[in-house]
């Protein structure tokens, strides 16, 4: 654990040093959106990212992380941009989460990760409307049934006879009422509470991003 300097202030990358001030050149985007870190000892922790740049990220996730331990997320990368797994090393931890630094980022990892950082600003502010469908959540060879609550281009809130665990890969299966047919979607679940869970699409091909987006919309033009 380094005990020696302040993380904040320089990190490693590639074997080189980085001052923090290069570092901060990148710039980062607020938006939450889930991952999976893996810890020193093997165990698979749900996390949610608070911001995200090209040299690292912050993100919330349980107390079994500590400063100075070295971690690898997994981030599945929104319209179709597929699965990244990243090296990081965690250098602090605050009141609402703890900061990472990448290692080093091969040039394809970089160049993916370059085109999330702007990207997931929009899921912040996409809008959502009410909406009750029947939905059947799958995963991890159990399957149950349930009902949307809200739903948005980017993922929904939904509830279920089965409780959901955070951060589990599930397919979600719902049919929209657009007259085009069921949907079959990669999904994260982000958050369960005693209000339902929270469902955050991923590496969903583009035309079925598009039709969501364009159900979604026509529901806010009727509400409107």
């Amino acid at each position: 654990m380094p005990a020696s300097r302040e993380p904040d202030e320089e990190a490693r990358s590639g074997g080189a040093v980085v001052p923090a001030a290069e570092r901060r050149r990148h710039p980062r985007v607020t938006a939450p959106w889930p991952a999976i870190v893996q810890d020193t000892e093997g165990r698979t922790l749900p996390g949610e990212v608070i911001d995200v740049s090209l040299s690292g990220l912050k993100l919330r996730v349980g107390p079994e992380v500590a400063v100075g331990d070295a971690v690898r997320l997994r981030l599945t990368l929104p319209h179709g941009g597929g699965d990244i797994e990243v090296a990081a090393q965690v250098v602090r931890r605050d009141p609402e989460g703890v900061g990472v630094d990448f290692g080093t980022l091969s040039p394809s990892q970089s160049e993916r990760l370059r085109t999330v950082v702007p990207t997931w600003d929009m899921r912040r502010r996409a809008e959502r409307v009410e909406i009750d469908l029947p939905i059947r959540i799958e995963g991890h060879g159990a399957a149950t049934e349930g009902r949307t609550i809200d739903l948005s281009a980017f993922g929904g809130r939904i509830v279920t006879r089965e409780p959901l665990t955070p951060g589990d890969l599930v397919t979600a299966l719902l049919v929209p009422r657009d007259g085009l047919g069921p949907m079959s979607l990669r999904a994260v679940v982000w958050d369960v509470d005693a209000h339902g869970a929270v469902l955050v699409f991923a590496n969903l091909p583009a035309a079925d991003f598009v039709r969501v987006r364009s159900y979604v919309d026509s529901l806010l033009a009727r509400r409107s």
